[in-house]
């Protein structure tokens, strides 16, 4: 019996041991495994480009130009129209770059310039050929649409004459940014979330594979040392001050990645700046293009051609010296 009290003593010892050595396992995992979610959420994917606007026969210049404030170099192309003194900036989403995943974007530049707008595509910083390492779904990111605005001022486009044609992240930004530039009074913004947050507390445990309650210390480790707080980036808190009849919202009813839920919230928080709210039947994120490309490129260029009416006599910036080439 003693040897059997004993036997038994030193049996619940190593569970014990084994349980207190799980514990402190998890304890570590924890941060740990938090840690590295975070360095991959905030290091994009370098998407090669997948198009080209040679491939369409249209006149190109290689642009490059910085950011506001932290002056990242950014890439791009700028496609000129003699005569024409509108323009219209094409803005990628996350883990894209100025061609869209698979070219689409370029499609959209043509048709812009085959009606009479000159066009700017540009990579996001991290994204493309662009600079920088590390993306912030959209903070750091209106710096770079800040940036294509100055570099077209210095060219002589007016905000007043420029429009954005935006998908996803690019859209977010997109309109964080529009209340800085008030006299902008054209922004399609497609496939847009209204609170990164709300979009993250869905979509990261998917995306990671962990539990939720990882969450918060995979945000605190991207906000404390890589620079992403999650917490500003509200598109729904800065849509109010859009200009009247300013914004076109298009979103998949279907959309898998950011449900149409966050169009609704976005229109009903921006008003009268809501020109028009297309909710698309079906489709996937950032793809109604693909599912009704007549349509949605008739909806986006009327609404182009209403917001940005040809001005007879106006002046005509693309006419004017073009910026030298990046070597």
């Amino acid at each position: 019996m003693p040897e059997l009290r004993l036997s038994l003593r030193w049996r619940d010892r190593r569970v014990r041991i084994a349980l207190l050595a799980a514990v402190v396992l998890a304890v570590l995992a924890y941060p740990g495994v938090s840690l590295v979610v975070a360095e991959r959420l905030t290091k994009p994917y370098r998407r090669p480009l997948a198009s080209s606007p040679a491939v369409f026969d249209l006149d190109y210049e290689d642009v490059a130009f910085p950011s506001a404030v932290d002056a990242v170099p950014l890439r791009g192309w700028f496609l000129p129209v003699t005569g024409s003194d509108r323009v219209v900036v094409i803005v990628h989403g996350r883990n894209s770059n100025r061609t869209g995943d698979d070219g689409q974007l370029v499609p959209h530049a043509e048709a812009l310039v085959e009606r009479g707008y000159n066009v700017l595509l540009f990579d996001f910083r991290a994204h493309g050929e662009s600079g920088g390492v590390r993306y912030t779904l959209g903070a750091a990111e209106q710096r770079d649409v800040l940036g294509a605005v100055a570099f077209l001022e210095a060219r002589g486009f007016g905000a007043d004459r420029t429009g954005f044609w935006a998908h996803s992240m690019g859209a977010a930004t997109v309109l964080l940014t529009g209340a800085a530039l008030e006299e902008v009074r054209a922004i399609v913004a497609d496939s847009s979330f209204a609170r990164l947050d709300d979009l993250l507390a869905e979509e990261l445990p998917r995306a990671s594979g962990l539990p939720g309650f990882f969450n918060p210390p995979i945000l605190f480790f991207a906000k404390e040392l890589f620079g992403v707080d999650t917490t500003i980036v509200n598109p729904v808190n800065a849509v109010s001050a859009l200009p009247p009849d300013s914004l076109l919202i298009i979103h998949a009813e279907a959309d898998g990645l950011i449900p149409v839920d966050h169009a609704r919230r976005i229109a009903a928080a921006a008003g009268p700046a809501v020109h028009d709210l297309w909710i698309f039947p079906g489709g996937r994120h950032d793809r109604v293009s693909a599912a009704a490309p007549d349509r949605y490129r008739d909806r986006v260029l009327s609404f182009f051609d209403e917001r940005l009416p040809v001005v007879e006599g106006a002046s005509t910036p693309s006419a004017l010296s073009r910026a030298p080439h990046p070597e």
